[in-house]
């Protein structure tokens, strides 16, 4: 079956930087996520595009995942009003300007300066297409997850129980966006 990814110039305000790279490719499949690891729907299908976040240990994918943007925003709305402003705060007074998966989006960190190489990677994408995507350092992360509610670790919690069985309870997949901040 032959599917065509929407346009990705229409209507977006940013536009796309190329390809999906394979860094951002599923490890499991070899390729680009075909659907959402939540509802199973083909990501090809969704006009507001999708995300894709994968975290990395020692070189080693440990945890992957894309969701099409309903999906996110659904689990977003299962989040506390209180982790969701406390996140976006601490994006905002640390957002930089870099580009591409090198440097970490909210410090001055770099893979090579991550401890156990450990760092999350997300990309929003349309089609088959990157519109924007970052590294965020295992720093980052943590300090990130120590913002979030209880309410909003049972959610995240949850969506690890639902669709990845198997998983350590102890394994934390904190989101490194409270949204797509492209989208």
């Amino acid at each position: 079956m032959d599917e065509q990814p929407p346009e990705p110039d229409s209507g977006y305000l940013i536009r796309p930087k190329g390809p999906i790279p394979e860094e951002l490719y599923s490890e499991y499949e070899e390729r680009p996520f075909r659907t959402c690891t939540r509802c199973g729907e083909s990501l090809i299908h969704f006009q507001e595009g999708y995300r894709v976040s994968k975290v990395f240990r020692a070189g080693e994918v440990i945890f992957e995942y894309a969701l099409c943007l309903p999906c996110l925003n659904n689990i977003m709305k299962e989040s506390s009003e209180e982790s969701k402003e406390r996140l976006q705060e601490f994006q905002n007074s640390r957002v930089r300007d870099v580009d591409g998966f090198s440097d970490c989006a909210l410090c001055d960190r770099t893979r090579e300066t991550t401890r156990n190489g450990e760092f999350g990677l997300v990309g929003a994408c349309l089609g088959d297409q990157l519109l924007d995507g970052n590294m965020i350092c295992s720093f980052c992360m943590e300090e990130m997850s120590e913002l979030v509610s209880e309410q909003t670790r049972r959610t995240w919690d949850r969506f690890v129980e639902e669709n990845f069985p198997g998983v350590p309870s102890d394994f934390a997949p904190m989101p490194s966006h409270p949204q797509p901040l492209v989208m």
